[in-house]
């Protein structure tokens, strides 16, 4: 089974906590716990130890969220992702000491969210170097709607400027408004390799590699001597 990631709010606004925590389970995460206050958010971290908190940095009192990620950090090194209205450079070198996930500026879309939280964590999880189980599929915005698309069914993906073609072992192509470094921080990568500006592959669809290409379904794929080798060693 797929672990889905448990996320704590601290919000001490209750309309936007309520939307954050409903854009979340439209996403398919876990809320761990919603709370509006620096105490609260102790308790609820404390109890509750979700993967990762959403943080306001306003929170209303002398102590504020930034404060409170420092000792979120110490006490039980939960990764932060901050929320705020303020984006002013003092605020942001405050907010960068304690290394958040990401930095999201109110008011943001449920895209937003979405991107931060995946990248965020994906990031994380390399830098800690933490083998997590897994995952049979990654979630993209296709359209106006959210698509599970399993990674086993891609052969490869194609650079279209500001889109990305995803090819699929049936023959569907899936197209998405993504950049390639998005695309690929949510896919595995010892799986995945940027091969050129135009294509990632599958490595485990590749049928065959020679001097000067690399064959992957009915594609044929010029190589640099580089990659090749580099895919070589991955395989």
């Amino acid at each position: 089974m797929i672990k889905k990631i448990r996320i704590g709010i601290v919000e001490d606004e209750m309309i936007i906590s309520e939307t954050i925590a409903l854009a979340l389970e439209q996403l398919g995460y876990q809320i761990a716990g919603v709370v509006g206050t620096y105490k609260e958010a102790i308790t609820m971290i404390e109890n509750a130890r979700p993967d990762l908190v959403l943080l306001d940095i306003n929170l209303g009192t002398k102590k504020d969220g930034i404060d409170l990620a420092f000792e979120v950090k110490k006490r039980f090194g939960t990764p932060i992702i901050f929320l705020t209205a303020n984006s002013d450079p003092a605020t942001v070198n405050r907010a960068k000491d304690s290394h958040p996930l990401a930095f999201l500026v109110k008011p943001f879309s449920q895209d937003d969210l979405f991107s931060a939280i995946e990248i965020g964590w994906n990031n994380y999880n390399k830098k800690l170097n933490v083998v997590l189980e897994q995952p049979k599929y990654i979630v993209l915005k296709v359209g106006r709607t959210f698509e599970k698309i399993n990674i086993e069914s891609i052969l490869y993906l194609k650079n279209d400027q500001n889109y990305i073609d995803i090819i699929l072992r049936s023959g569907k192509t899936v197209l998405v408004r993504y950049t390639t470094s998005e695309v690929l921080s949510l896919l595995p990568e010892n799986q995945f390799v940027k091969i050129n500006r135009s294509y990632i592959i599958n490595l485990k669809q590749v049928t065959k590699i020679d001097t000067k290409c690399l064959y992957i379904a009915q594609l044929t794929i010029p190589i640099s001597k580089e990659i090749r080798e580099t895919l070589i060693q991955k395989m």
